[in-house]
């Protein structure tokens, strides 16, 4: 089911992309972001695609915060890698949650290599850091500002409300999309994802999206799922 699913999502976006690639508006701290094509959207939540992408991530261990985990991401860029070379950084930072034991659990943590590095990434120094190709993949997105709080309180609402659409997607663990760093306090923006294992459910009361008022082309701008 998913191959074709991927197919016709693929089939349906194509037109798009082969156009113009687009940057998100909220992708304003760095030249490169997760680009993707939204395929529909009401005020509960929207849905995109998103082409295959390649992400350094880390474990986040038991004996340490998640923060610990995302500073050795970030040693990764600051050269910290074969050959020993800056690497510009991305967005969104993305961290899988699972509830284990009923507490809400960060596992992992995710940055995307900038498309240059696709077909030759640089290979990690530090041991608990790792490559990961993201295949192609539709995610159901609900984006909020401010900081990453009450987190279970909006990642179950959003799981109810997709249980209540009736919409096929992985429920054993969510993602956190963070596009802004610790040092910006205004206009911030964060997303919970799930992830679609089945061709979403664009009704007419989840209209299809325009991507002109949402998405701005690279060209304009300043510059340009699953777990292990």
């Amino acid at each position: 089911m998913l191959p074709v699913l991927l197919v016709t999502l693929h089939l349906l976006t194509q037109g798009i992309w082969a156009q113009r690639d687009f940057k998100p508006y909220f992708c304003s701290e760095v030249e490169e972001c997760y680009s993707s094509v939204t395929v529909c959207r009401d005020s509960e939540y929207e849905t995109r695609t998103y082409k295959s992408s390649v992400w350094v991530g880390s474990a986040v261990l038991l004996t340490e915060g998640r923060y610990r985990a995302v500073n050795r991401l970030k040693d990764y860029f600051n050269k910290n890698n074969r050959p020993g070379i800056q690497i510009e950084r991305t967005a969104p930072l993305l961290t899988t949650y699972l509830d284990i034991h009923g507490r809400l659990t960060a596992t992992h943590v995710y940055y995307m290599l900038p498309r240059r590095f696709y077909t030759n990434p640089p290979y990690p120094r530090d041991d608990t850091l790792f490559l990961k190709v993201f295949p192609p993949m539709v995610v159901h997105t609900k984006m909020f500002g401010g900081w990453l709080t009450s987190l279970r309180q909006k990642s179950q609402d959003m799981f109810e409300d997709l249980l209540r659409r009736r919409e096929a997607f992985l429920r054993d663990r969510f993602y956190t999309a963070e596009y802004n760093g610790p040092l910006t306090f205004l206009n911030r923006h964060n997303e919970i994802w799930f992830i679609s294992t089945g061709l979403p459910r664009c009704s007419s009361s989840r209209s299809r999206y325009s991507l002109q008022q949402r998405y701005t082309p690279a060209s304009r701008q300043l510059g340009p799922g699953h777990q292990r």
